[in-house]
C-alpha cells in the first residue's frame, strides 16, 4: 500500500453491526502498523464512538452549518481515537429536513478540498446501507472505494439490503470492474442462518471473508466504550478482525458485483434454491468455522473472478428531456393572477429560466410586433433562492422568510410553487399555508419540478389548487355575466381574442367576470360562481378536462361551444349566447355589421389573391373558417394533409365537397410529394417541417387562432403581405428590428 491510501467501504443494513465491525477492523489494521482514518457516513454520527472512548465528535455538516465555508477547518472535526486512529463523522441534517445523502456529498467535498486523506494509509468508510441513494452511494464510487465489504446476518432483510448494495455497485461498475471484497457475516444465531448466508454468497459469487461470532464480549466492550481490540482479551472475537486485517494488508482478491433479482433472492434465501450448491465434502457436518465457510464459498469463485485493472465506464445512455416541467407550467400559469406574488421555492437558476420563459415572449412581442401580453411583461415573480446549504439542511427557513417578505407587501395572494430540489429534500412546503393572513391567502402548488409531471400537469395543479382555495360558492349571481375559462397564458393572440370577445359581448350588454386563469385578479376568481355561464377559450383536451372538473366540483354551467373562430362560427356563437341571455335581436344587427366589413375586405383581397392555389398541412383542427374566407377571396384549396398524431376522427372540414381534399399523412414525404405534384402558390402549415424547394410562399399558422368574424381575413391579409415581400420573405418585416438591436 504505497502512495494513494487504500479506501475501504463497509456497507450493510441499519442495525446490522456495521459500526462495531468497522471500528474493530480499523483498530486491527492500526495494530498492523497502518495509519488509519475512519469516516462515519451515517447521519446518526456514532460510527467512531468506540474508537473515541464514547466521546461524540462534532460532525462535518454541523461545522459547515455554523462556520463560513472559508473559515472551516479540519481540526474542528478530526478526532484522534484509540491507537492514533483518525476519526471523522460526516453527520446529517436535523431529522425530517434536508437531504442526508446530499450532506454526505458536501462532507466529502470538504474533506477533498482540505486534502485530509493524504495523511493516512487506509481509509475506512462506515456507510448506511438501507438507502443507497446518490449521496450514500458516494463512498462506493470508484474515485473513493477501492474495495467494498458487505456486512450481513442471515435475516432476509439484511441479505436484501446487501443485494441492493450490489445493485448500486453494479450501476457504477457494470461488468468491467471488480471492487467487491466479499461478505462479513455477523452471526445472530438464528435457525438455519449459516445456510442462508452461504446460499446467498454462492448465488452472488462472493466469498465470506469473515464470520463474526455472537459474543457478550462485544456488549461488554460497548459498556466500557471501546472496541474488543482495545480490551486485549484473547479469543475468536479478536482473531476474526486480525485475520481480516491481514487479508486486507496483504492484498484482497476483488470480485464483480452480481446482484440477484428480487425473485432470485427470494428463491435463494426463503426457498433454499441455488444454482451452485456446495458438495457434501464442502458441507462437512453442517457447522462451519469462519475458515470453512470462507474456503467452500471462495474456491469456485476465485477461478472465474479476480482482481482486474480499472476500465473507464461508458457514458450512460442519453435520455430525452421533458418539454417543460410541472414547476415551469404552474409558475407560468400563476403569474396570470396579477395582484398575487408568485414565489418559486427553487434555486435562483430555476427561477431565472422560468422568469425568462414567462417574460421574454412578452417583451419580444410588445417591442417588435406591438402584441400586448400584460401578465408576461413584468410578472410579480420571486424566488426563495435555495442553495447548497439548504439542499443539505432543508430550505423551509428560507422559504418562510421569503413568504413573510411577500406578505409584508400585502398582495391579494401569495402563490408558492415548489421545484425539484425542494421536492427531493422533502421540504414541507404545504406548511407555509399556515402563514395565511385574514387579508392574504398563501397557496402552495406542490409541483416539485418534474416529479409531479410535465408542463401541462403543472398548469392543472395550479388551476385546481387555486380554485379550491379561492372560489367562493356563496356569492350573489350577476345575471348578464360570463367567465372565460382556459385561455393560454402566454400566447400571441390571447389578449386580442379577449378584447374581440369582450367587444362583441359588450354590444350585447354582457360583461366578463373572471378569466380562469388568464390575466385576472384574486377577487375575480373568488367571484367565479357569480357568473351564470362559462365559456371555454378552446376545446383542447386539457380545457375539456378542466371543464369536467369544474362542473363536478361546483356544478357550474358551460356554453356548448368554445370561443368562435371565423364568420360562421361567430354568428352561431352569438345567436346561442343571445338566446340564453334574451338578446337575440341585438345579434342580428351585430352580424349584419360584421358581414358588411367581411365582404368589403374579401373583395379587396380578391384583387390580389384570386386564382392562387393553397396547400395546407395541419394537426387535425377545423379549417372551414379559413377555407370559407379563402373561397370568398378567390383562393383555391388543392390539398389538405392532416398529421393525426392523437389518432382522433378527422375533423378538418364539415363541408362534403371538401372532404376529398383531406389526406391523413404519416411522414414528411407525403407533403413533399403533394407540393411537387400540385405546385401550390401558398403552403400553409402548423406542422411545417422542411419543405422541398419551389416557387411558392410558405406561411406558418399558429396553433391558436384569432377569434371572431374576421379570423380568416387576418390570415389572408398576411398572405398578401408575404407575397409582396417574397424576395426577402417574412424576414423583411423584422429587418428594422435587427438593424436597431444588433448592428
Amino acid at each position: 500500500m504505497n502512495g494513494k491510501p487504500f479506501e475501504l467501504a463497509i456497507y450493510g443494513k441499519g442495525g446490522i453491526g456495521k459500526s462495531t465491525i468497522c471500528a474493530n477492523l480499523s483498530a486491527a489494521l492500526s495494530l498492523r502498523g497502518r495509519s488509519v482514518l475512519q469516516i462515519g457516513c451515517d447521519p446518526k454520527h456514532d460510527s467512531t464512538r468506540l474508537l473515541m472512548r464514547g466521546k461524540a465528535l462534532p460532525t462535518v455538516l454541523d461545522h459547515l452549518r455554523t462556520v463560513p465555508k472559508e473559515m472551516a477547518e479540519v481540526e474542528a472535526v478530526l478526532g484522534k481515537g484509540w491507537n492514533d486512529i483518525g476519526c471523522i463523522e460526516a453527520g446529517g441534517p436535523r431529522p425530517g429536513v434536508g437531504c442526508a445523502g446530499r450532506g454526505i456529498i458536501s462532507a466529502f467535498e470538504f474533506l477533498e478540498e482540505k486534502k485530509v486523506k493524504g495523511k493516512y494509509e487506509i481509509i475506512t468508510y462506515d456507510v448506511l446501507g438501507d438507502v443507497v441513494c446518490g449521496g450514500f452511494a458516494v463512498p462506493i464510487r470508484r474515485e473513493y472505494a477501492d474495495a467494498v465489504f458487505l456486512v450481513t446476518s442471515g435475516e432476509f432483510m439484511a441479505l436484501y439490503a446487501a443485494n441492493n448494495i450490489l445493485r448500486g455497485i453494479r450501476n457504477f461498475d457494470g461488468d468491467r470492474h471488480r471492487r467487491v471484497a466479499g461478505i462479513i457475516f455477523n452471526r445472530r444465531l438464528l435457525a438455519g442462518e449459516d445456510e442462508r448466508v452461504e446460499r446467498f454468497a454462492r448465488a452472488v459469487r462472493l466469498p465470506i471473508c469473515a464470520v463474526v461470532p455472537r459474543s457478550d464480549l462485544f456488549a461488554k466492550a460497548e459498556e466500557e466504550k471501546c472496541t474488543v481490540m482495545a480490551m486485549d482479551v484473547p479469543g475468536p472475537e479478536r482473531s476474526v478482525f486480525l485475520h481480516l486485517a491481514e487479508q486486507i494488508d496483504t492484498g484482497l482478491p476483488l470480485y464483480e458485483a452480481m446482484p440477484l433479482t428480487d425473485e432470485e433472492l427470494e428463491d435463494c434465501i426463503l426457498r433454499g434454491s441455488t444454482d451452485n450448491e456446495p458438495s457434501e465434502r464442502e458441507r462437512g457436518a453442517g457447522k462451519h468455522s469462519s475458515e470453512t465457510v470462507h474456503a467452500f464459498i471462495s474456491k469456485d469463485i476465485a477461478a472465474d473472478h479476480g482482481a482486474s485493472e480499472a476500465v473507464k465506464l461508458e457514458d450512460p445512455q442519453k435520455r430525452l428531456p421533458l418539454f417543460g416541467c410541472a414547476f415551469n407550467g404552474a409558475a407560468t400559469a400563476a403569474i396570470n393572477l396579477t395582484d398575487a406574488i408568485v414565489i418559486a421555492h427553487s434555486p435562483r437558476s430555476c427561477a431565472f429560466y422560468t422568469w425568462q420563459n414567462i417574460s421574454s415572449p412578452g417583451r419580444r412581442n410588445l417591442f417588435n410586433r406591438g402584441i400586448l401580453m400584460p401578465s408576461a411583461i413584468s410578472p410579480n415573480f420571486a424566488t426563495s433562492g435555495i442553495d447548497g446549504h439548504d439542499a443539505v439542511f432543508g430550505g423551509m427557513d428560507r422559504l418562510r422568510q421569503t413568504v413573510k417578505a411577500a406578505l409584508d407587501k400585502e398582495p391579494a395572494a401569495v402563490i408558492v410553487v415548489s421545484s425539484c430540489v425542494s421536492g427531493i429534500i422533502g421540504d414541507d412546503v404545504l406548511s407555509v399555508e399556515d402563514m395565511s393572513t385574514s387579508r392574504t391567502p398563501v397557496i402552495v402548488i406542490p409541483a416539485d419540478g418534474d416529479i409531479n409531471g410535465d408542463y401541462m400537469s403543472g398548469i392543472e395543479l395550479f388551476q385546481r389548487k387555486t380554485a379550491k382555495r379561492l372560489i367562493k360558492t356563496d356569492v350573489e349571481i350577476r345575471p348578464r355575466t360570463v367567465n372565460i375559462v382556459g385561455e393560454y397564458g402566454i400566447g400571441y393572440y390571447t389578449e386580442d381574442n379577449f378584447n374581440t370577445i369582450r367587444s362583441l359581448l359588450d354590444d350585447m350588454g354582457i360583461s366578463i367576470g373572471c378569466r380562469f386563469l388568464g390575466d385576472t385578479t384574486v377577487s375575480r376568481v373568488e367571484n367565479f360562481m357569480a357568473a351564470p355561464l362559462n365559456i371555454l377559450a378552446a376545446d383542447s383536451p386539457d380545457n375539456l378536462k378542466l371543464k369536467n372538473w369544474l362542473q363536478e366540483q361546483y356544478g357550474c354551467k358551460f356554453y356548448d361551444s368554445c370561443l368562435p373562430v371565423g364568420f360562421k362560427a361567430s354568428e352561431e356563437f352569438l345567436l346561442g349566447i343571445g338566446e340564453i341571455f334574451g338578446c337575440k335581436e341585438v345579434v342580428s344587427s351585430i352580424t349584419e355589421r360584421e358581414k358588411k366589413t367581411f365582404l368589403r375586405k374579401t373583395e379587396a383581397l380578391r384583387s390580389k389573391l384570386a386564382g392562387k392555389r393553397v396547400l395546407i398541412t395541419t394537426i387535425n383542427t377545423s379549417m372551414d373558417w379559413l377555407l370559407d374566407t379563402a373561397l370568398q377571396a378567390g383562393v383555391e384549396c388543392v390539398w389538405i394533409g392532416v398529421l393525426n398524431y392523437l389518432r382522433q376522427e378527422l375533423r378538418v372540414t364539415d363541408e362534403p365537397s371538401r372532404k376529398e381534399l383531406v389526406h391523413e399523412i404519416t411522414d414528411r414525404q407525403s407533403i413533399v410529394d403533394a407540393v411537387e405534384t400540385l405546385k401550390p402558390d401558398i403552403v400553409l402549415s402548423n406542422y411545417l417541417g422542411e419543405l422541398p424547394p419551389g416557387d411558392y410562399m410558405a406561411d406558418n399558422m399558429p396553433m391558436t387562432q384569432k377569434v371572431g368574424f374576421h379570423s380568416g381575413i387576418d390570415v389572408l391579409e398576411r398572405w398578401v403581405r408575404l407575397l409582396e415581400d417574397r424576395k426577402e420573405g417574412e424576414w423583411i418585416n423584422d429587418k428594422k428590428f435587427f438593424e436597431e438591436y444588433y448592428t
